[in-house]
């Protein structure tokens, strides 16, 4: 199953995820908070605090981390009320260039830390 680790100290990815997580209906993902996984025993060596406080990781079913535009691309992919707008985040070279943009903008804006 896929692993979506979230920041459970800031409101907006928590609001997030719950929506998410409700939209899941194929059950693909486990969502774990930031605080939950960094105790548990299971720590990808790839993956620290600094992380997981900035951005979501999604640690999918090859253990393959993805971050940041792309961990939500890959997580839409999954939701099918998403299937209809997907072409458009998958435009070579333009989506992940304005996707990692626009995410690393809310990100800053969000008032968690």
């Amino acid at each position: 199953m896929n692993k979506v680790i979230f920041d459970n100290k800031c409101s907006l990815c928590i609001d997030i995820k719950n929506k998410l997580e409700k939209l899941d209906i194929k059950n693909k993902f486990l969502w774990v908070s930031s605080n939950k996984y960094m105790q548990s025993q299971n720590i990808h060596p790839k993956i620290n605090q600094n992380m997981l406080n900035n951005t979501i990781v999604v640690i999918n079913t090859n253990n393959n981390i993805m971050t940041e535009f792309v961990a939500c691309r890959y997580i839409l992919s999954k939701i099918p009320l998403f299937y209809p707008v997907l072409m458009f985040l998958y435009i070579p070279f333009i989506s992940s260039w304005i996707g990692n943009r626009i995410y690393r903008i809310i990100a800053k804006l969000r008032d968690c830390h």
